[in-house]
């Protein structure tokens, strides 16, 4: 069978093209996008899509203007509408704090993406399956991480994933088709070419020579496998993740319900590494409420009264201020404003003096005498008996005198300050919004 009736087999049975769909094929300028191009515009008329074709030129080689004028002389022989974007992913990588090569993918989709073509179709082929599972196999990777390259994503799809290297490099000899060839894909400084140049050949050589099939049937099984695991995971994940509930589900399927919540609040379709799944599944059978896990890209996850909380990552709030009787004070890092108002009688507390009065944010070893209540308290555990979330417990202005706790907020004040023959305060504190209207 040659390859056009193999892509249109590949294209058929996995649905990746419908008719009238719009196909933007993503041009390097190598044999595999070369070949893609090719062949998407030999078997167009029978599919029924119209096409086109974008570059990327990453300004990280001294060939990649040669590139570029490859891919639009390629585009403009065969008639075919020829989209082109520059981007420095040197400087935007370091910029963004991310690698080049994670930096210059997300550029590269979002150019693609901002065309607004049906399908976008990669040229990613057999030996680049083989070579995904192999690298996260040494790398440490859970089963999806194991299933290699789907054959489609959202609207990324990949006609060539049948075929082997060897057979593209073949067919645009035949065909005299014509390509151009990136250098760095031959310096084994980079991972991914020492597998592909060295360790993939020698276990051709040395113990299967159909080691690259072999890789990718087993990748399809296994994606059987986890297409399966998947759909449980998606019925019983309610777009929250209480830790009982978690806690009742097999470990396989535990993982995915993670992987959704983090999908659910990152907003993009990769896995987060397993590294960070596995200290999510630990900090939720912790479930000690206040618990917390730095994430990657300025995340946090936090254990929330049973609830498990993805959110970004915040710096502690930290406040003092003198506080003034009758003089409104507004704590800049909270945005609500704080009133200590002197009254004839039934205050929230009694002082002789306001003299080195202040209120502040709480600190470790915070400690007071809540009225009502026998004996002294920590503060943290007046917090937690209240199931206070740790944004509020950072918010709550703690009213101090001399460094004894006057009033936690409105919730609570401290019976030391309740001797009715002093001058009686009230403590009025009001929300950013209710200051505002007023």
């Amino acid at each position: 069978m040659d390859i056009y009736r193999r892509v249109e087999n590949t294209v058929s049975m996995h649905g990746l093209i419908k008719p009238h769909d719009s196909v933007l094929v993503a041009l390097s300028g190598g044999a595999d996008s070369a070949a893609l191009l090719h062949i998407l515009i030999r078997i167009s008329k029978k599919l029924e899509i119209t096409l086109a074709a974008a570059h990327v030129n990453h300004s990280l080689r001294e060939t990649a203007n040669r590139d570029m004028n490859f891919c639009r002389d390629l585009c403009k022989k065969n008639g075919i509408p020829f989209f082109c974007k520059t981007a420095d992913i040197r400087t935007g990588a370091k910029n963004a704090g991310m690698s080049e090569e994670l930096y210059a993918r997300e550029v590269r989709y979002e150019f693609f993406d901002s065309l607004g073509y049906d399908k976008i179709a990669t040229a990613h082929n057999k030996n680049d399956a083989a070579e995904t599972v192999l690298f996260h196999f040494i790398r440490g990777a859970s089963l999806s991480g194991l299933c290699g390259i789907p054959y489609i994503r959202g609207n990324i799809i990949r006609p060539l994933l049948d075929i082997r290297k060897e057979e593209i490099i073949k067919f645009c000899l035949s065909n005299r088709i014509e390509f151009v060839t990136d250098e760095t894909n031959f310096q084994e400084v980079y991972s991914r070419n020492k597998l592909r140049l060295d360790i993939i050949p020698q276990i051709e050589q040395k113990f299967n020579a159909g080691f690259i099939d072999t890789v990718t049937a087993n990748a399809a099984l296994l994606r059987e496998d986890a297409e399966f695991i998947d759909s449980v995971a998606k019925k019983c994940y309610t777009g929250e993740v209480k830790t009982a509930e978690l806690a009742s589900y097999a470990p396989a399927v535990k993982r995915r319900i993670l992987q959704l919540h983090c999908k659910k609040h990152y907003a993009v379709e990769e896995n987060l590494p397993a590294k960070y799944i596995d200290a999510l599944l630990r900090l939720a059978e912790k479930n000690k409420t206040g618990s917390r896990i730095d994430l990657p890209l300025g995340m946090e996850a936090v254990i929330s009264y049973g609830l498990l909380i993805i959110r970004k990552r915040t710096k502690k709030i930290e406040f003092s201020y003198r506080i003034i009787p009758e003089k409104a004070l507004k704590i800049l890092e909270t945005g609500k404003t704080v009133i200590v108002h002197k009254v004839d009688k039934n205050g929230d507390f009694y002082l002789g003096d306001t003299e080195n009065m202040f209120v502040r944010s709480r600190k470790n070893g915070d400690f007071f005498y809540p009225a009502g209540m026998e004996g002294k308290k920590k503060l943290s555990d007046f917090f937690t008996d209240r199931k206070l979330p740790q944004r509020l417990r950072d918010e709550t202005p703690i009213l101090i005198k001399n460094n004894d706790i006057i009033a936690v907020g409105n919730l609570r004040f401290d019976k030391r300050f309740s001797d009715r023959s002093l001058t009686a305060y009230k403590l009025l504190i009001q929300e950013a919004e209710d200051a505002e209207k007023k």
